[in-house]
């Protein structure tokens, strides 16, 4: 084989991978950060209201317990989740749980894992917050 058509070849070959290779890396970019971690369960987040002397609970959002990985701390977790976050204003990822606007994301230790609270400004989207962490459980 002549060195041209050796070029030729390994040109092609490059060629038709491209796409394979694009589409793979589309596709872990463009998935909630979330879905990359086990779900061990998902929470109502509330919090208490005040007026006088009565309290009441409000829904504020969805707390995720997600498991503990080698490598995976919780100062990690939470910069991994705040990069998303930053990257969800040019990108739409359908039930992504951290896609609603104005979201406060926090991430603690528990136990065998992490609690990940998160907390939206109003009640309506509080509960669609909740809606979309219940799927990430499976």
């Amino acid at each position: 084989m002549s060195v041209r058509k050796f070029i030729i070849a390994i040109t092609l070959a490059a060629t038709s991978l491209i796409p394979v290779i694009a589409s793979a890396g589309t596709r872990a970019k463009d998935r909630c950060v979330l879905v990359g971690h086990r779900v061990n369960s998902v929470k109502r987040y509330e919090v208490v209201e005040w007026r006088g002397r009565s309290a009441s609970y409000r829904l504020a959002g969805a707390q995720v317990y997600v498991q503990a990985e080698p490598g995976l701390t919780a100062q990690w977790l939470q910069l991994t989740i705040e990069r998303h976050l930053a990257q969800m204003r040019s990108r739409h990822m359908g039930d992504c749980v951290l896609e609603l606007n104005g979201l406060q994301v926090q991430v603690d230790s528990a136990g065998s894992g992490f609690a990940v609270r998160i907390v939206a400004k109003d009640p309506g989207q509080a509960k669609e917050v909740l809606r979309r962490a219940e799927l990430l459980q499976g």
